[in-house]
């Protein structure tokens, strides 16, 4: 992995405190934020490779290139005109990267296809720290700027199957960090849900074991992801036939320690880090997070996955909503994953619903326990009806 070059930031003078307040109300002064999408910014998407219409564009001044750096000529004058997010279209950055597209956008990073031309003009994946942060004050700058560092530090550490490899980091002559990253084609799982609701559990399975994987990897280098979610994963279907789940946008990842995350800096109680129709009762409450919350969140969307529905649900559908469901005392308002599919196994509802317990300590000891747990409820079933017909006996061997 390539050294990180240190920050280094343009000289801003800093507003006063009345005036960041201001420009804060002003970019927080917007509907409520949808489940999927709790950040910073409401309405932002997220997720790697999440794309959006390219028109979408933040209030900065034009981005300038160092002098004498190769620059490919854009394609048309109202390409190089153009502000936002295809400012960058056209250029080299470092002298290595032409920026090809954009592939999406997020409160905290655009990202855009590029081509190597030192690796056999290769196509990557470049993910820039967004041009919202040009207009924020230096403090909200540096921090996005090492979080997106560290990003890029993490990814190179793991080696795990589901993990992009990450080629190079870098800064933009505005002093935007970037890193560049395996570009992969595929369909963000999202898609897939919306396409086929209700999954097969050999299917099923196969995934959740690969991101169980490099989960567990990521937890043992001490970190908890906190936004496991579909729209973070990626699914690539190989030339074999074989799919391929890649886990993206380490934004919110935070290293595991014995501090709530409401000490945190930077903790909102209104906007907590993650998702909140799949994150754990812990991580919405500020409390103390660990690769159990990440086994929550998996859990989620195993039931999301066979049934067709969201496994923590409240009215109206609203961040807030869900958020107080999940600082409640009392059981996690999940409907019986069998109501919803009478076919499973009871072995199977019983895993998911332990995965989903409001307490930590009554879940599994980590999400490589929860996914063989699941993989057993439904062999034992295959075991004890090898003739059966329907879906487990088609599955798992049984006569039609």
């Amino acid at each position: 992995m390539a050294t990180l070059a240190p920050l280094r930031y343009p000289a801003v003078r800093t507003p006063g405190r009345q005036t960041r307040i201001r420009r804060r109300e002003t970019l927080l002064a917007t509907k409520p934020i949808e489940p999927e999408m709790p950040h910073a910014v409401p309405n932002a998407p997220r997720g790697l490779l999440q794309t959006r219409p390219s028109q979408t564009a933040h209030p900065v001044a034009n981005v300038q290139l160092p002098p004498g750096q190769p620059v490919a000529q854009p394609s048309s004058h109202r390409a190089s005109s153009r502000g936002g997010l295809d400012a960058l279209i056209g250029y080299v950055i470092d002298g290595e990267f032409e920026i090809l597209k954009v592939l999406g956008t997020g409160s905290h990073a655009d990202v855009y296809l590029a081509r190597q031309a030192s690796l056999g003009n290769r196509e990557v994946a470049l993910k820039v720290l967004s041009r919202l942060y040009l207009t924020l004050p230096e403090m909200d700058f540096r921090r996005a700027g090492q979080a997106l560092q560290r990003e890029g530090q993490l990814l190179g550490e793991l080696h795990g199957a589901c993990f992009v490899d990450v080629y190079r980091a870098g800064m933009l002559a505005d002093q935007r960090p970037y890193i560049a990253l395996e570009h992969v084609e595929g369909k963000m799982l999202a898609e897939f849900m919306e396409k086929d609701a209700r999954m097969t559990p050999d299917v099923l399975l196969d995934l959740l074991r690969q991101w169980a994987d490099g989960l567990a990897e990521l937890h043992g280098r001490g970190w908890v992801h906190r936004d496991v979610t579909p729209r973070n994963a990626m699914v690539e279907v190989t030339s074999f036939g074989t799919r391929r789940l890649m886990t993206y946008d380490f934004g919110t990842a935070t290293q595991i320690t014995g501090r709530a995350d409401r000490f945190r800096m930077g903790w909102d109680r209104d906007r907590p880090a993650g998702t909140p129709s799949y994150m754990s009762p812990e991580q919405a409450s500020g409390g103390i997070v660990d690769g159990r919350s990440d086994q929550f969140a998996l859990a989620a969307i195993a039931y999301e996955l066979l049934s067709g529905a969201r496994a923590v649900r409240a009215e109206a559908n609203s961040a807030a909503a869900v958020l107080a469901y999940l600082r409640g005392q009392g059981a996690i308002p999940v409907q019986p994953l069998r109501d919803l599919r009478p076919d499973l196994p009871a072995g199977v509802a019983t895993v998911i619903h332990a995965a989903l317990d409001r307490v930590p300590e009554r879940r599994f000891d980590d999400v490589e326990g929860f996914v063989r747990a699941l993989a057993a409820a439904f062999q034992d079933e295959a075991t004890r009806a090898p003739q059966q017909g329907g879906l487990l006996g088609r599955l798992f061997g049984g006569k039609k």
